[in-house]
């Protein structure tokens, strides 16, 4: 005889289960049994890993993502403020006296001018770096959103902003710094 549910032999006719499958036998005395037979695979139960999911968080921007946009606006800020201070007395020490001229009392005159521009510019650098780092956090501890997003574009930006005039006004001021104005 066979099991009806699965088509395993029976290992005698008196079984009231399966020993393969387990389902209950119902013997129908002299009835001829046909055997089923299905291309069964045959199953291992295996333990799947369960890992530890993280967290959804609900809710708006956190501190980190705050921070991020903060400090990124920061950097922006100061970046225009070092181009407008900067700009200014670099165009006055290129340019002859004639063409930009001197007005006593303004503010930011000559080289203490330069590295005062400079000196905004590290400061929209180290902001913009904090922007990122920020960013980076958000992204770790925070669901995702907008501000930081924005934040961290911004900070790209700032940082950009910041590192050029600390690269490029020192190599345009070199050849002043070496030969006098007078005698070029």
């Amino acid at each position: 005889m066979f099991c009806p549910n699965c088509g395993e032999k029976l290992e005698s006719q008196n079984q009231k289960f399966c020993a393969s499958c387990g389902s209950v036998l119902l013997h129908t005395p002299d009835a001829p049994q046909l055997r089923a037979v299905e291309n069964q695979v045959s199953s291992t139960v295996r333990s799947v890993p369960v890992y530890q999911s993280k967290p959804i968080n609900i809710g708006g921007p956190g501190p980190y993502s705050k921070n991020c946009f903060a400090f990124a606006i920061i950097s922006i800020a100061l970046a225009i403020t070092g181009f407008i201070f900067g700009g200014i007395n670099l165009i006055r020490n290129l340019l002859p006296i004639y063409l930009f001229p001197y007005f006593p009392g303004e503010p930011g005159v000559g080289l203490v001018g330069l590295t005062i521009a400079i000196v905004l510019n590290i400061g929209g650098l180290i902001f913009g770096i904090l922007s990122k780092v920020n960013s980076s956090k958000a992204g770790k501890n925070e669901p995702i959103n907008t501000l930081e997003k924005v934040g961290s574009v911004f900070a790209v930006f700032g940082i950009i902003m910041n590192v050029l005039p600390i690269v490029v006004v020192p190599l345009i001021l070199l050849p002043f710094m070496i030969i006098p104005i007078g005698y070029m």
